[in-house]
C-alpha cells in the first residue's frame, strides 16, 4: 500500500485552476482569460523604436562626418594635398605643350609649293609649282626672301613663334603644303645663320588664302602654346599690306597696336599680274 502524502491534494491543486464557469482551467491567477501575456508585444515595440532611432543616427553620421573631416585639420591637409596634386598635373600637362613659353607670332604667308629635289635651288622658278602669273624672274627669290625675313624676325625676339602658313594649294603638285615647303627651304639654308630659331618654328598646313593664313595661324598658335599671342607680325608682299592690316585684322578683331606687317615688293616683271588672294 502506497503512502499518501499529506500535501498531494494541495500540490495537485496548483495544476487545476478554477475557471469563470466553475470548471478547471490552465490559467494562473492574474493572467488574462485566453492564456497570453501582453509583455512580449511591448518589448517588440520598444525594439523597433530603438532600431529606428539607430538608423536615423547612422544616416546623420554619414552626412555630417565627411563635413567634419574636411573642417578638421586633417581634412584641410588632405584638401591641400589634392590641390598640390592638381597643380602638379596641370604643370605636367603644360610641359607637353611644345611652345607654352612663347608669346608672339611671326607669320610667313606662303605663296607656292616646292616641287624640286634640290633645296639649294630654291631661288629658281623651276623648283616651285607656279601659276602662270607667277612664272616671272625673281618670283622664287621673293619666296626665299620671305622665309629669310621670318627667320630674322623670330631671331630678334626670343619669345616669338615662327609659323610658315599655307596648305596643299596645288592639286597637281600632290599632297605637299606651302607651309612645309617653306620650312624645308629654311632647313636647307641652315636657318640663315640663325639655327636657334629652328626649335621655335612650326607649320600651319591648311590655309588656302591670305585671310586663312591669319585666322588659321592664330588657331595653330593656340594649339602649340596653349594661349593666343600677344603680338602678330605678318610677312608677305607689300601689295597685301592694306588687306592684312584692315580687312583681315579687323575680321579677326585683332587690336591694331599689336599688329605689324613686314613686306617685300613683288618682282618687277610681275607688276600688274593677278595677285593671289
Amino acid at each position: 500500500m502506497l503512502p499518501v502524502y499529506a500535501g498531494h491534494d494541495s500540490v495537485h491543486s496548483r495544476h487545476t485552476r478554477i475557471g469563470t464557469t466553475g470548471g478547471t482551467s490552465s490559467q494562473l491567477p492574474g493572467e488574462p482569460q485566453y492564456g497570453y501575456s501582453p509583455q512580449p508585444s511591448k518589448l517588440l515595440a520598444a525594439q523597433r523604436k530603438w532600431i529606428r532611432t539607430g538608423v536615423r543616427i547612422s544616416l546623420l553620421a554619414l552626412v555630417l562626418l565627411p563635413a567634419l573631416y574636411y573642417l578638421s585639420g586633417r581634412g584641410n591637409s588632405e584638401n591641400s594635398a589634392l590641390q598640390r596634386n592638381r597643380k602638379l598635373l596641370e604643370s605636367e600637362a603644360k610641359s607637353l605643350i611644345p611652345a607654352a613659353s612663347l608669346k608672339n607670332l611671326v607669320l610667313v604667308a606662303g605663296h607656292a609649293v616646292y616641287t624640286g629635289v634640290d633645296y639649294s635651288e630654291a631661288n629658281k622658278e623651276a623648283s616651285w609649282f607656279l601659276k602662270e602669273y607667277q612664272k616671272v624672274n625673281g618670283e622664287a627669290q621673293s619666296f626665299v626672301d620671305h622665309i629669310r625675313l621670318g627667320v630674322e624676325e623670330a631671331a630678334l625676339d626670343p619669345d616669338a613663334l615662327l609659323l610658315f602658313s599655307g596648305g596643299q594649294t596645288r592639286r597637281a603638285a600632290g599632297p605637299r603644303s606651302e607651309g612645309l615647303s617653306y620650312w624645308v627651304v629654311a632647313e636647307a639654308a641652315n636657318w640663315f645663320e640663325h639655327p636657334e630659331v629652328r626649335n621655335r618654328t612650326f607649320t600651319e598646313e591648311h590655309a588656302r588664302d591670305s585671310f586663312e593664313n591669319l585666322l588659321f595661324s592664330l588657331c595653330r598658335f593656340y594649339e602649340l602654346a596653349g594661349h593666343y599671342p600677344e603680338t602678330i607680325t605678318v610677312i608677305s608682299y607689300t601689295l597685301k599690306e592694306a588687306r592684312f592690316r584692315t580687312l583681315h585684322r579687323e575680321a579677326v578683331r585683332w587690336p591694331a597696336e599689336y599688329f605689324r606687317f613686314v613686306g617685300t615688293p613683288v618682282p618687277p616683271e610681275a607688276k600688274g599680274a593677278k595677285p593671289k588672294p
